[in-house]
């Protein structure tokens, strides 16, 4: 007994020490390079207040449920009621403003620390979407089985060091408590930024292989920007072909 209570106050110190040491490290690295907002550049953290209220969130009660857009409750002028592969789709927010420069500085440059606050984003529109219209997201992300991202190229990959959305994705995990299922790898490395509606389409067609069961689970599938939607469809359409009964999109951000 006094074995087992001597390892445990060793254990707890060494856990004690531990946590210490991060908060030494991380107090130093502040002093040395101090956080500032990735939009605006203003010191104290990533994302300032004032930049959070520029951001132009989507109401969740106009919104298309089908593609994210902002308006397309009724008549959708993106998607315009053409199959999307998803059961239902959320986007926080706006691709505009601050929140395009916090997601190019989190992607090009690097500042990993981003996944937590754009984990924040789709967790807070999530929590919008419950109170504002119930009925139209009834179970989003908190009934799913697993969180889903859409993964980089290989090209990306070696170029960034990390997978940006794999990163949102476990931080997400840990706010909502539902787990990550590294579900999808990406053939091919094209770039798809500069391509227009037609050839998104076409370059997304089975570029998704499936390297996880799915069968029989309730999935949301999180990426970071929707612009046309076919990057969506085509994870949404490879993970139902492979089992999956029902699949819900979350974005940071949609182009409007």
């Amino acid at each position: 007994m006094r074995s087992e209570a001597i390892e445990d106050t060793v254990s707890r110190r060494g856990a004690f020490l531990e946590s210490a040491f991060a908060r030494l490290r991380e107090g130093a690295l502040e002093i040395l390079s101090p956080t500032r907002c990735a939009a605006c550049e203003r010191p104290g953290s990533l994302l300032c207040d004032r930049c959070r209220s520029e951001l132009s969130l989507i109401d969740p009660r106009h919104a298309c449920t089908a593609c994210g857009a902002p308006f397309g409750e009724l008549v959708c002028t993106e998607c315009r009621g053409s199959p999307t592969g998803l059961d239902l789709c959320l986007a926080a927010a706006a691709f505009e403003g601050p929140l395009r420069r916090v997601i190019r500085v989190y992607k090009d440059a690097g500042e990993r620390r981003l996944a937590e606050t754009l984990a924040g984003l789709i967790a807070d529109a999530v929590a919008r979407a419950q109170r504002a219209a119930p009925q139209r997201y009834r179970g989003v992300l908190l009934e799913s089985d697993a969180i889903v991202f859409v993964p980089v190229t290989q090209a990306a990959l070696r170029r960034r060091g990390f997978d940006h959305m794999e990163a949102v994705a476990h931080a997400l995990a840990r706010m909502s408590s539902v787990p990550v299922l590294d579900a999808l790898a990406k053939r091919g490395s094209a770039d798809q930024r500069a391509l227009d509606r037609v050839e998104r389409r076409a370059s997304t067609e089975g570029v998704y292989e499936i390297v996880a069961d799915v069968r029989g689970l309730r999935l949301t599938l999180i990426d970071d920007v929707i612009t046309t939607g076919a990057t969506m469809q085509a994870a949404a359409d490879a993970l139902r072909g492979a089992g999956a009964v029902e699949i819900a999109g979350l974005a940071v951000a949609r182009v409007w």
